[in-house]
């Protein structure tokens, strides 16, 4: 599975990732841009256009993706603009991530839902994740409607129990690409919180 996720996204990337690298970020990463800085984890982070946004803002970002094309992309524009940007290429399924490292983690319309015990793990205390993806009532609108890629009503929430909750959306929210059906959250990892 893993290796035909990465060979769709690679052909994508492969096709429109500087396009892709150029797009503005996730409405919601810019209109909570202020509460984020210091060492970033970009998860699923496809062509950086989140990660780049970040990294203009001061933030040292580690973007990381299945696909090597769209990071090739990030990692070019990163170079060109003397920002802070490190590229992985790997399987988020398998990659050990450390614990209590990351100031910011950012996951935005990406889920595998064994991966969020991770995230939570690897943002320090005091820490913020940052978090968007779609919910079930999106799959009568378009992509995706596999329900392994969206999230129950009140399930983000439940990922987050003891973290607190500064922001927490859920519903149609409308931008540029259209209508979406989505979770949204960012969140704060208290201190002393294992």
């Amino acid at each position: 599975m893993a290796r035909d996720d990465r060979l769709r996204w690679e052909a994508r990337y492969r096709e429109g990732a500087a396009a892709l690298a150029a797009a503005a970020p996730s409405p919601f990463l810019a209109a909570h841009a202020g509460l984020l800085g210091g060492r970033v984890l970009d998860v699923a982070a496809g062509a950086g256009r989140n990660a780049l946004f970040l990294a203009r803002r001061g933030c040292t970002v580690h973007a990381v993706d299945i696909a090597g094309a769209g990071l090739a992309a990030a990692a070019r524009v990163a170079r060109r603009e003397g920002l802070s940007l490190h590229c992985l290429q790997a399987d988020l399924e398998s990659l050990p991530l450390p614990d209590d490292h990351y100031d910011v983690v950012v996951n935005i319309r990406f889920l595998h839902r064994p991966l969020l015990p991770v995230l939570r793990r690897t943002v320090r205390p005091g820490g913020l994740i940052v978090f968007e993806t779609f919910l079930a009532d999106h799959a009568a609108a378009g992509h995706p409607r596999n329900p392994a890629f969206l999230l129950e009503r009140g399930e983000l929430a439940q990922a987050l129990t003891g973290f607190t909750l500064l922001v927490l959306e859920e519903g149609r929210c409308d931008d540029a690409s259209g209508p979406a059906w989505l979770a949204r959250a960012v969140a704060r990892r208290p201190h002393g919180l294992g």
